[in-house]
């Protein structure tokens, strides 16, 4: 039986850079524990599928492991795929030159450089002039000749959020959606109600292994399915806490939300 191991820590960045891991026969994990995300790479029969790009510094990190440790070059990944817009995740799609696909919620903003919701030049990132060739729907279907991706629309975090699922194999791809041991913070585009809604969709498939982007991965049909219980049950409990909180403050105290127009600086 395959398991999941660690083939090289990046002794050319350093901390500044990715740890590879191998996790299953055709799935690596380019795995951070600081800023941005962890970006996955599928070997396909037909199609290389890269999930996320991950943030824009630790760009030289990834192609530098990429050649020397898979043997493949950029210009073999053939499908850019974005879990969701927020910088973090997309900053490095400016270069890729294939294919790159996310769901409409999220296409839409990154098309438009949507600052509010993608956060980069808070960060210190570019994101203009990016484009998006394939818009999701949920339930779509792309598949790699070894591999199937199912999209399952999972918003909550941010409005354009997906997972990626292997209705076959049984492991999922769940972006910013599902974490080992805390909930997903929720931003101007998100709403806590759909991330619980998602996590009970999600609740209703098999799922054998989780690939997170950010944190841990998950192993075991089990514990996965206790993680996402675990995070259904957190999440009810903030949302609760947040009514309960608003329902007994004052109504001269309570604050009418900003407009789109009438953000604080630090807020843009």
């Amino acid at each position: 039986m395959f398991k999941p191991h660690l083939i090289k820590e990046d002794d050319l960045y350093g901390k500044s850079g990715y740890s590879l891991n191998h996790l299953t026969p055709n799935v690596y994990q380019f795995y951070t524990a600081g800023p941005g995300c962890h970006v996955y790479l599928i070997v396909g029969d037909e199609l290389n599928v890269l999930i996320d790009t991950g943030i824009i510094t630790k760009f030289n990190s990834f192609n530098y492991l990429l050649v020397t440790e898979i043997g493949l070059k950029l210009e073999e990944i053939n499908l850019v795929i974005n879990t969701h817009e927020h910088f973090d995740h997309i900053s490095s799609n400016a270069y890729f030159h294939c294919i790159t696909a996310a769901h409409r919620w999220a296409a839409v903003k990154i098309q438009y450089s949507d600052e509010l919701i993608t956060k980069g030049k808070k960060w210190g990132v570019d994101l203009t002039d990016l484009t998006v060739n394939i818009w999701f729907e949920d339930r779509n279907i792309i598949d790699l000749g070894n591999t199937i991706l199912k999209v399952i629309e999972t918003p909550g975090h941010t409005s354009g959020c997906i997972c990626l699922y292997e209705p076959f194999k049984h492991y999922l791809f769940s972006g910013d959606t599902l974490f080992q041991g805390r909930i997903t913070n929720i931003y101007e585009s998100g709403s806590i109600s759909e991330y619980i809604n998602s996590l009970q969709i999600l609740n209703t498939f098999k799922i054998d292994s989780v690939y997170p982007g950010h944190g841990n991965y998950i192993i075991g049909e089990e514990l996965v399915k206790k993680e996402i219980e675990s995070s259904i049950t957190n999440a009810k409990m903030e949302l609760e806490t947040f009514i309960s909180r608003i329902k007994t403050r004052p109504l001269e105290k309570v604050k009418i939300p900003p407009s789109l127009y009438d953000r604080k600086e630090e807020d843009l």
